[in-house]
């Protein structure tokens, strides 16, 4: 194997061609079967390792071989960091043009196993609940997952299959003992499961099928309480969630007194520390239920967040024309849809957007705005190589890219890198 690919797949090459080859590890001697063959590419299965390779291991989970969920179980903990790492080097210097980009290595932040709160399981043709298989909506039937928290298996026990649901969503967040499982209809009728009475039961537009108590959830994540409802994204390992404050914080540095703009802040996971930390944070979140519970765990806890509940996009290019402009003030909307605020120029800008990342006009707006300092967290490596060469041509510099590991046994990585104006 000569390599890997951003999602963890090795890399073979077969007269000249290069041959992704999921199961495979760089410098591995193997047989393999060439199952797709394209113009500048293919794919390959692996049918045997005849020189297994540093770090390969023997699977964990029994279901290793046919899910989806779990593709790096072959190789060890350890072994599964230090791809990530050589991933992200690469991705930012092939995608992201970044020259010995300043990549440092991987960080553990839990067990490899156990530490997942929430989970999204498919119900097959005979009703059982399982993963698709890699590359496939064919579902493969999964009882117990390595990777599944105690609290979250406990869900995925109380509601089991059968229901006449076509995907049902584990919510364990574990630190009230309140848990959720959203289900959404199949073609048929919902068969309800005689639930605990802390399991809260949804629907994935927010409706609740039974109520039992309160209907949100609620995390604890460095000394900082969110309540949230079973639909609102929140990070699905709460160690995670903990190193992802910590090395924001750290990314941004000195911020007591400075205004700091939270873009895609969801329910306040980076909003309530960057605040606490003495920061004026105006925090953006374009999922309106999600706005309202930062704005709320922001008064529960005390602190001072001004929410703007609108798409990050729309904000960051209204804000741009506005500060830029004569005037050098913005007006925007404290709720969405009524009330105005002024927002000074932003002194850091911390970013968290989807899988798909920030996006060339999200990009542009910050370059337009010469922000001083930004922090971008990433979930997608390709998205942090394009979102970075966007920046590096605006003229910002990568001063650091901190891969942090909160998803074990899989090739995802979360990555936090922060960029300052270039001065040269």
């Amino acid at each position: 194997m000569a390599g890997v690919t951003h999602a963890g797949q090795g890399v073979a090459r077969v007269e000249g061609k290069a041959v992704f080859v999921p199961g495979a590890l760089p410098g591995e001697l193997v047989r393999l079967t060439v199952v797709d063959d394209r113009a500048r590419f293919a794919r390959g299965r692996l049918d045997a390792v005849l020189e297994p390779g540093d770090g390969r291991t023997e699977p964990p989970c029994p279901y290793a071989q046919d899910c989806g969920g779990c593709d790096l179980q072959h190789a060890t903990p350890a072994a599964q960091r230090a791809l990530k790492t050589r991933i992200v080097r690469e991705q930012l210097e092939r995608l992201g043009g970044i020259e010995d980009p300043p990549v440092e290595d991987c960080v553990a932040v839990s067990p490899a196993a156990g530490y997942r709160n929430q989970a999204v399981l498919h119900a097959g043709p005979d009703g059982r609940l399982g993963f698709h298989r890699a590359g496939t909506h064919e579902v493969v039937a999964v009882d117990r997952c390595l990777v599944l928290s105690a609290a979250a298996q406990a869900v995925r026990d109380a509601v089991g299959d059968d229901t006449g649901a076509a995907q049902l969503t584990i919510r364990a967040h574990g630190e009230t003992g309140r848990s959720a499982a959203v289900l959404t209809p199949g073609p048929g009728p919902l068969e309800l499961p005689e639930a605990p009475a802390d399991l809260l039961l949804a629907q994935p537009d927010g409706s609740l099928l039974t109520l039992r108590g309160s209907d949100t959830l609620e995390a604890a994540v460095a000394g900082h309480a969110y309540h949230f409802d079973p639909t609102s994204f929140f990070q699905a390992n709460t160690a995670g969630a903990e190193s992802l404050i910590t090395t924001v914080l750290e990314a941004a540095g000195e911020i007591a007194g400075l205004a700091v703009w939270d873009l895609y802040a969801g329910v306040g996971l980076l909003s309530l520390p960057l605040a606490a930390a003495g920061a004026e944070v105006v925090a953006v979140e374009g999922h309106g239920p999600a706005a309202a519970h930062a704005r709320a765990n922001a008064e529960r806890a005390g602190l001072d967040l001004h929410v703007l509940a609108e798409p990050v996009e729309r904000m960051v290019r209204r804000a741009a024309a506005d500060l830029t402009g004569a005037t050098g003030a913005a007006r925007g909307s404290s709720d969405g849809s009524a009330g105005t605020h002024h927002l000074d120029p932003p002194d850091v800008v911390v970013l968290d957007p989807p899988r798909t990342g920030a996006g060339p006009r999200v990009i542009e707006s910050l370059i337009a705005l010469a922000v001083p300092s930004i922090v971008l967290v990433a979930c997608d490596v390709g998205a942090l190589a394009r979102d970075t060469r966007h920046l590096h041509t605006g003229g910002y510099v990568l001063e650091s890219a901190r891969p942090l590991d909160l998803f074990p046994m899989t090739h995802h990585v979360e990555v936090v890198a922060s960029y300052r104006p270039s001065t040269g």
